[in-house]
């Protein structure tokens, strides 16, 4: 089959659509995932004495916890970028082999907004986890 064949353009078009469809599931998926350890972390940091005094017994052990966190969400701000770019790039290449209207796929792509909403969302929730671990007292 041509690679310029209206079946090849199809089979193409299916691919990209696919893979959009799990890339942005998987974003979603990831960043939920994100958000609930950050708000567990942060719940059991707020309500374990036990946890508070062993992570502020010393500013070492603080300091630590706190850039630990701020490590993970800086790794999971790449990974969104990562996603992101491949939404974008998948886009361009749909809008390219031009099989079907934007609409039919638009939905399955990363937004901008979705991903800055997404990772600022994140950072409120690791800032706060940082700033309670490095201001709390033992």
């Amino acid at each position: 089959m041509p690679a310029n064949s209206p079946q090849a353009t199809k089979e193409e078009f299916d691919l990209h659509v696919a893979h959009l469809t799990d890339t942005h599931k998987a974003f979603i998926d990831n960043t939920a995932k994100v958000s609930g350890f950050l708000l567990l972390a942060l719940g059991w940091f707020a309500t374990s004495e036990g946890a508070r005094n062993y992570l502020t017994s010393t500013p070492t052990i603080a300091a630590l916890a706190a850039t630990a966190v701020a490590a993970a969400y800086l790794l999971s701000v790449v990974a969104s970028w990562v996603a992101y770019r491949v939404s974008v790039k998948g886009m361009r290449r749909l809008n390219e082999l031009a099989h079907l209207p934007r609409s039919a796929y638009e939905a399955r792509v990363l937004g901008p907004v979705t991903f800055v909403a997404c990772v600022v969302g994140n950072g409120v929730l690791a800032g706060l986890l940082v700033i309670a671990l490095l201001t709390a007292g033992p």
